[in-house]
Parts: C-alpha cells; structure tokens; sequence
C-alpha cells in the first residue's frame, strides 16, 4: 500500500540527492550527518530512489549493429532527438558530444551504489513500523539483501561500459572502474580497481544478496530484486567472467524454480501476427499481442528502468530517423515468430520497434512523453539462463549435446511449430564447438535485441568491425577498436582525475 508519506519520503530524498551530488563529485562520500534516516521505510524509500526509473541509458542499443540512422529520412525542419545520440551511434572518441547533459550513466549509477551503500551500513540499527521484532528484522535483512544485490547490478553496467571486457588471463593487471562501497566524509582520492577486484566485488555482493532474500522473503514485486533475480544476475556475471561451471550451476538453479519461456507458438499461427505485409497503421494495435518483457509475464524475474527505446525507435520520422537494423531484421530464420512480434516492416519500407508493445503516446507540443506504460529494457529473464546454459556447455569439450539441446528447448517455443520440426530444430552433429558458440551468439542477438545486451554481448565475444552512417558521413568501428570501451564523461575526470582516461 502507497501512502501519502511514501511520497514525502521520495520527494525528501530525491531533492536532498539532487543538491548533494550536483556539488560533490558522483564518485565523492556524502557526510553521514546529512542522511536523516531512521526507519525501515526510511531505507525503503532510498533504496526505491537507487533503482532509477527514469530514462537513464537510452543510447546503448545505438552503439551497436541493431540499429541504424536512416539519414535520408531526415527533415532539416525537424529537431529530430535522435540528432542527440549520433555521438554514440558514431562512436566519437567521447559519445557524449553530442548529448545535451553529457553521458549521465556514470553520475546516475554511481549515485545508486552510493545510496545502497547508506543502506547496507545502516539498515542494522533501523526501527520498524510495527511491534512485532520478527517482522522488522525480516525488513531489515530483506532490504539489505536487495542492496547487495542493486549495487552488485550497478557495478555490473558501469564495469562493462567504462571498462576492458573481463579476460580471465589478464583481469589482474587490467584496470577496470573505481569502486567505493564507503559512506563518510573523508577526503580521498578515486583511482581504478583491477578488473578482477570489480567482478570479485559483483560476486560478493550477490552471494550476500541471495541468502538475504531467500530467508526474509518479502512480496515487493518485480521491479525489485528477488532471490531468484539476483542469482540470474550471479549466473550472468559467471558467464561474463568465462567461469563456466559456475554459471551452470547458478543458470541451472534459476531454471530449476522457474523453467517458463514466453511461448510463442500460437502467436505464429496468427496470420496478422506472422506475416511480411506491411505495417499500415502506426499504432502497434495494428497487431496483437502482449508486451514480451512485460513484468507480468511468468518468464520475466526482474524488470528495470523505463523503456528508453520509444523516443529513439519512434515511428515519427520528426522524433527520430533510428530504425532497427536490416542486419537485425534478416538474421531470422524461417518460422521464428520473433522476427513479426518484434518488428515490422511499415508501408514506407521501413522496419518498426515494436517488441515490448507498451505504447501510451501523449504529445505535448507533439514531444512524445515517457511513461512507465512503456515497459523496461533492462530485463532478467529465464530465456538468458537457457542460452547461458548453451553458451557454457558449448565451451565444454563434452558439452555438445547438452548445448543444443537447451537452445531447442529456448527455440522450440519462438518457432511455428512446423517449421521448427522441418527447419528449427538443431542437430548435434552439425556443429564444432566454434561453430555451435557461433550459434549461441546468434541466438542472444535474435532474443535479446533492445535489451540492452548486444553491446556486451560485442565487446565479450568477437569485437567485430561495424560501420554506421551519420549525417556527414559514415564511421567505422574497426575490429577490436578501443572505442568498444566508452570514455569516462569528461566532466568525472575533471572531479577525479586520478581515475585517467580510457585509451584512444
């Protein structure tokens, strides 16, 4: 139950963020003496203040090869936004050129660890709305518990953004990003931690999170972190650290509580639904169905962030010339639903995001306005931990089998159900281990387009050269280029030089 005080509490912390961290650097300790907390729902409200709702990483899709710039389409009468991101979109040696408010997912997720920081530190002594001290220590741990795991998915984007992809055999000496899990006042300076330290700090965090969450259950929904997501976080960040026993066995757990994919089957027998005629309408009513990363759905675990992708995927060329990708488009096979329930192909030619199916427009001044109506980007689900399951069997010299028989269990349920029998339905036989990681690959690009995976996905894997087109031109991301690690946001470096650029 939201009452009236939830919001004063909200309103409270997030002016007081505001003030604190507009004169400090987001990387610089908040006085402890400030921090007017005592309560758990005190901790609550902050910790809801940390999960960021608002558009925050709207422009990470852009980097990668699902989307491109449409310069054709483009009406010089128009201030067209996506004009905002061709920074990113071009990979300029620093993105944010062309963002009016820099690139603020440094500030943005700095500032949340810093606020489940407060939490983990303080939530111990907190005091609790009702009698019953069983009740308030059960709050206490399960708010901890969605700190660690918070702050653990926080240094997760910002490690894997700001820094090197993880190398098992290099991670030692490799920098990777500051880490500050402090709360006082003291002066100091910011300099990076290896990247070992970082992933050891992730996992840390998310093996404090899942006991907390398992033995204090509390019903918060899923727009904050379970049990089960944080251990689909854990399996997420083993895969990425190439531990791949250990990504089985936290991928193969999650399965084990919740095994449910987002069944498509019957969407592909509906001719509205699976069909290369045009979009007509702009609205997504055209065709049916629900939103596939919608928090209602039995597959999805954990949902964050407002969907970033409506003002940047538009179907009004005055908001944006960004379309999904042809690439994207044509890397489908034959009776995979997911190409039509994702996309589609309008009367103009050009192709429509529609993946997520949230669409609530209201125009002011004809400026599409977001709302949480759109759903999320950021997403944990279950069909990640099936592909993880392929991905580290596939590494295994052994694991052949077990590998394509987790991607036909995923694809069994994105195919028409003939066509996966005819044409879908893989064969052990027919792959090497590089070519069946090949597949694997592939398969997280066709699922988890606009997810905001693809970039990681790149730097992880191949680093592949990719070429962009722009107003003035084109740009060319060379094969290992360095730009697949982004530039520290200049104004962090003039705070805390100390934690240096990234190499050009």
């Amino acid at each position: 139950m939201i009452m009236e005080k939830r919001y004063l509490y909200r309103l409270l912390f997030m002016c007081m963020s505001s003030v604190l961290w507009a004169c400090n650097g987001y990387l610089e300790e908040i006085p402890q003496n400030k921090q007017k907390l005592s309560t758990t729902e005190d901790y609550e409200q902050l910790l809801n203040n940390a999960y960021l709702t608002k558009s925050v990483l709207p422009y990470i899709d852009v980097l990668t090869d699902d989307m491109d710039y449409i310069v054709a389409d483009r009406k010089p009468y128009y201030a067209n936004s996506s004009d905002t991101y061709l920074g990113a979109h071009m990979w300029d040696n620093s993105i944010e050129t062309t963002m009016p408010n820099g690139d603020e997912v440094f500030e943005k997720f700095y500032n949340s660890a810093y606020n489940t920081n407060v939490v983990i530190d303080n939530i111990d002594d907190a005091t609790g709305s009702v009698l019953d001290e069983t009740v308030v220590q059960i709050t206490r741990n399960h708010v901890k518990g969605e700190a660690y795991a918070l702050r653990a998915f926080r240094y997760f984007y910002l490690v894997n953004m700001y820094a090197a992809p993880y190398d098992p055999a290099t991670c030692e000496t490799t920098p990777g990003i500051p880490v500050n899990l402090e709360t006082t006042a003291d002066d100091k300076v910011y300099r990076r931690e290896s990247l070992k330290k970082v992933y050891e700090q992730i996992v840390d965090d998310l093996k404090k999170a899942i006991p907390l969450l398992e033995e204090n259950p509390m019903t918060t929904g899923k727009t904050r972190f379970s049990a089960l997501a944080a251990r689909a976080l854990l399996a997420r960040t083993y895969l990425y650290m190439q531990e791949w026993d250990l990504a089985i066995e936290q991928a193969s757990a999650v399965i084990e509580s919740n095994p449910m994919l987002f069944d498509l089957r019957s969407a592909g027998e509906n001719p509205v639904i699976y069909t290369e005629a045009p979009l007509t309408e702009w609205t997504t009513e055209a065709v049916p169905g629900v939103g596939y990363l919608s928090e209602e759905n039995a597959n999805v675990l954990f949902v964050n962030g407002i969907n970033e992708l409506y003002i940047i995927l538009s179907s009004d060329i005055a908001q944006t010339v960004f379309y999904p990708s042809e690439t994207l488009y044509n890397s489908y096979e034959k009776g995979d639903v997911r190409k039509y329930y994702f996309m589609r192909r309008k009367s103009n030619g050009r192709i429509r995001y529609i993946k997520n199916r949230y669409y609530s427009m209201t125009y002011v001044d004809f400026v599409v306005q977001l709302s949480a109506d759109y759903g999320y980007t950021r997403v944990l689900r279950t069909e990640e931990m099936y592909l993880i399951l392929a991905e580290a069997y596939a590494h295994k010299t052994d694991g052949v089998a077990t590998a394509v028989g987790y991607l036909n269990t995923l694809r069994e349920t994105k195919f028409r159900t003939e066509d996966f029998e005819t044409t879908g339905r893989l064969q052990a036989e027919d792959f090497t281990q590089q070519t069946l990681l090949e597949t694997v690959w592939k398969e997280r690009r066709r699922e988890f387009c606009f997810e905001e995976q693809r970039w990681f996905d790149l730097r992880r894997t191949t680093r592949p050269s990719i070429t962009h087109s722009g107003l003035n031109g084109s740009a060319t991301l060379q094969k290992d280029d360095p730009r697949y690690v982004l530039q520290i946001p200049q104004k962090e470096l003039n705070v805390n030089p100390e934690i240096g650029a990234n190499p050009r």
